[in-house]
C-alpha cells in the first residue's frame, strides 16, 4: 500500500544556490530511482532560523512531497540526510492525502500575462493623467 509522505529539508544556505540545487536534486532523483511517485518539490528560498542551528542563523527551506510503498526507502534517505552535511535538518510527514502536482495550463500562462499587462497599461495610463 502506498503512503504519501511530506519532506522538509532546511539546507545550508552559506554554500550558495548551486550547491542547495545539487542537493534538493540528489534527493530528489534518490526517490524517483527508488519508486516514489510523483516527486514535487518546492523551493521556499533562504529564510532566517527561529533558532541557531550549527551556528547558522538563515538557510534554505525545501519541501518534497511524494508517495512511496516501500518504508525502507524512508529510513534509508532518513539516514542518508543525516550524514549530509549540506542539511541542516529535515523531517518526514505522513500525509493524508496524495500530493498535488501541478499542470501547467497554456490558456492559464497566457490569461495571466494578458492580465499583466492589462495592469501594467493600467498603470501607465494614470501616471500619464498625473
Amino acid at each position: 500500500m502506498a503512503r504519501h509522505y511530506e519532506l522538509t529539508m532546511i539546507v545550508d544556505s552559506q554554500a550558495g544556490d548551486e550547491a542547495v540545487n545539487q542537493t534538493v536534486e540528489k534527493y530528489q532523483s534518490f526517490l524517483t530511482d527508488n519508486g516514489a511517485d510523483p516527486v514535487v518539490a518546492e523551493r521556499k528560498g533562504v529564510r532566517k532560523l527561529a533558532y541557531e542551528i550549527k551556528k547558522h542563523v538563515q538557510a534554505d527551506y525545501t519541501y518534497v512531497q511524494f508517495t512511496s510503498g516501500d518504508t525502507a526507502v524512508i529510513h534509508e534517505m532518513d539516514r542518508l540526510l543525516g550524514l549530509d552535511q549540506g542539511v541542516l535538518r529535515h523531517l518526514f510527514i505522513k500525509m493524508d492525502q496524495a500530493p498535488v502536482v501541478p499542470v501547467e495550463d497554456p490558456e492559464e500562462a497566457e490569461g495571466e500575462e494578458t492580465e499583466a499587462a492589462s495592469d501594467a497599461a493600467d498603470a501607465d495610463e494614470k501616471e500619464d493623467k498625473a
